[in-house]
């Protein structure tokens, strides 16, 4: 009996170890708010996935504000893909209603010398409880969480053009964005701590809809999309020209054998 208790315990580990196991050269995580549950989320996801030798990790979690990441609440309305379970990206249109926990970073991201490098795109910031200058905390507490991991680049994406908000607030919660991810440099003469994309200038609110969410009618998908594009153009440049690692990438660019990780492979 003892003999066979080994014996399980050890295959338990082994598949463990499997299922935790890089299925890329290069890790893509996202968060995003519910903006991610939109046609957005499924662009986004979409151009990560097509990244070559990428492995993606994506959750979307409706209602996150800017400390979700440190206090890990529960969603109501959460969606979590990863690339390694072979499984597609479900469409958001069709998600069914899922609580999901937010993941800490450490979570997010795995221990240095498992991957290449690690790409963080943070989309939260919609959701502002009170005052938006109150978050700043929050976001430099992710940034320097994020920080921490070695050979990783921190991408955040601010929320986009919205109705509901005036351009006034806007410039508060992007003001907000900029001093959280200031606060987090400790080095002024280093790459930024982490690479803030202004999705307002990539944006437009359409007609229609709740005047928040670029939601799943024709003109809103169509907005989400050109969101998406915008971004993922931004995120392209980043790595091209922005990391921290830039020596890394141009190393890449003249290895025949392992193209450039954001060249994407269809």
């Amino acid at each position: 009996m003892l003999t066979l208790g080994i014996a399980l315990a050890s295959l338990l580990v082994t598949r463990e170890e499997a299922q935790a196991a890089p299925c890329g050269r290069v890790r893509f995580v996202a968060v995003y708010d519910s903006h991610g549950l939109t046609a957005f989320g499924d662009r986004l996801d979409g151009w990560l996935l097509a990244q070559k030798e990428a492995e993606v990790e994506s959750y979307t979690l409706g209602g996150a504000s800017t400390e979700w990441l440190i206090t890990a609440k529960v969603s109501l309305r959460g969606y979590h893909y990863h690339s390694c379970d072979k499984a597609p990206i479900l469409a958001r249109a069709r998600l069914p209603e899922r609580k999901l926990r937010a993941p800490a970073i450490d979570e997010l991201l795995a221990p240095p010398g498992t991957y290449e490098k690690q790409v963080v795109l943070v989309g939260l910031g919609s959701n502002m409880p009170g005052e938006p200058s109150l978050q700043a905390g929050n976001v430099e507490q992710t940034i320097r969480r994020i920080k921490s991991h070695p050979n990783t680049v921190c991408v955040w994406i601010g929320p986009p053009s919205m109705r509901k908000w005036s351009p006034a607030f806007g410039d508060k919660v992007y003001a907000m964005l900029r001093a959280g991810i200031k606060a987090a440099e400790d080095d002024p003469k280093a790459p930024p701590a982490c690479h803030l994309v202004d999705s307002r200038k990539l944006s437009s609110y359409p007609d229609g809809g709740d005047g928040w969410h670029y939601g799943f009618f024709p003109a809103g998908i169509e907005a989400a999309t050109k969101w998406a594009d915008g971004v993922t153009g931004e995120v392209e440049k980043i790595l091209r020209t922005g990391t921290p690692a830039q020596a890394t990438l141009a190393k890449n660019e003249g290895n025949t054998q392992h193209p450039p990780f954001w060249t994407k492979s269809r």
